[in-house]
């Protein structure tokens, strides 16, 4: 016993000892799994003159350069998102997840912030809800006076589809959820055309996987998912354009891949093209240009041109892949840049204006369409 104990006293000083033997000293290191440059080592000069700047220098620059950095970082992401260790909950990067029923995941965003939603509590305030519905209202009348229909178009997150499999120990809120609470209220107070996939989405998920359930995205809808929100925002639009005819399901193969995983593509010849990120040099941005920010041209250019101000929920691989088929130009960008909106509908000249929020992003998407300058 004795013997086992020395061996184990050598091995956990080995184990403390040799991070510090071979600190790393060399100059301008990156570290690639953080995607930042690691700190330098402070000036032995600013232990005198400057010595609170000196020790804490000294204290990022020791974190950053400790021996075998990098395998104890990875060691640590790999403990914090084993599933074994953690229970219920692990996390990915800063992001939280949970682990359901059935082995399904939910993403529940940084430190579970999106835990509370499940719960019911009312995540739109009364003022930011009031100020919403004021601005799309002024945004209709403003795109009615150019002939310019307006399609909002919330999309939901897995658990408002999934409930039944969210941990048990996180008990729902009641119904109406808060995703029905903010549309039905956005119809209420507003004359715009403001509906959410919720209940298009519950009429498939008994004969389709909707959401991944384990692996892959785990923070959108899947791409069959996509597919019937698409569905469901043509109806809105072809309001509008009756002649446009939308996709059914035999209209597209879905494939899995090994990961369970399906990918969903049209059987017809895709006849549209991504134009390159300098369509957008003449216009302003609040954020940088992104893939967020994107816009596609179809062969056939006497199509109507739809603008879409909107999130990951309609990027191409998603909604986008089917706008694009229908129209002349897709323009979508980020709603973030809403600030710039009147700016937008004079460059592009769209046919039809489309707003889309994923639920969880509801609070953002509120005070960015509010935030719209007055529209004349």
């Amino acid at each position: 016993m004795r013997v086992f104990n020395s061996i184990f006293i050598v091995l956990f000083m080995a184990m403390l000892a040799l991070p510090l033997v071979f600190v790393d000293l060399s100059p301008d290191r990156v570290s690639v799994k953080e995607n930042r440059m690691l700190a330098e080592r402070p000036k032995l000069a600013d232990i005198k003159s400057h010595p609170g700047r000196f020790i804490r220098g000294f204290d990022a620059w020791f974190m950053d350069s400790t021996g075998f950095r990098e395998q104890l970082v990875g060691l640590f992401k790999v403990i914090d998102k084993n599933i074994w260790l953690n229970g219920t909950i692990y996390t990915d990067g800063q992001y939280t997840y949970l682990v359901g029923k059935r082995g399904h995941h939910y993403f529940a965003h940084v430190n579970g912030m999106l835990i509370p939603k499940f719960q019911g509590r009312q995540f739109l305030s009364e003022d930011q809800l009031q100020s919403m519905a004021g601005k799309l209202e002024e945004v209709k009348t403003y795109l009615n006076s150019k002939g310019i229909p307006l399609v909002v178009m919330f999309c939901t997150d897995k658990e408002s589809i999934y409930p039944e499999y969210y941990p048990k120990s996180i008990k729902r809120g009641t119904e109406p959820i808060q995703l029905d609470v903010i549309t039905r209220y956005l119809q209420e107070h507003t004359s715009v055309d403001v509906f959410n996939i919720k209940q298009a989405l519950l009429v498939e998920k008994d004969e389709h996987l909707l959401y991944n359930m384990s692996s892959g995205d785990l923070t959108h809808y899947n791409q069959i998912g996509a597919f019937f929100a698409y569905r469901e925002l043509m109806k809105h639009i072809t309001v509008y354009f009756p002649e446009m005819i939308p996709y059914e399901l035999n209209d597209v193969d879905i494939l899995y891949d090994e990961s369970g995983i399906p990918v969903v593509s049209l059987k017809t010849e895709k006849i549209y093209k991504k134009l390159d990120s300098s369509f957008f040099d003449d216009v302003n941005f609040t954020q940088p240009f992104t893939s967020q920010n994107a816009a596609y041209e179809n062969t056939e250019s006497s199509l109507p041109v739809v603008l879409l101000l909107r999130d990951s929920y309609a990027a191409e691989r998603f909604i986008g892949q089917y706008l694009a088929q229908h129209f002349g130009k897709a323009v979508l960008i980020h709603w973030l840049n809403a600030n710039h909106f009147e700016e937008y509908i004079a460059r592009y000249k769209p046919d039809i204006v489309v707003f889309e929020s994923a639920e969880r992003e509801l609070r953002g998407f509120a005070d960015k369409i509010a935030g719209i300058p007055k529209l004349p």
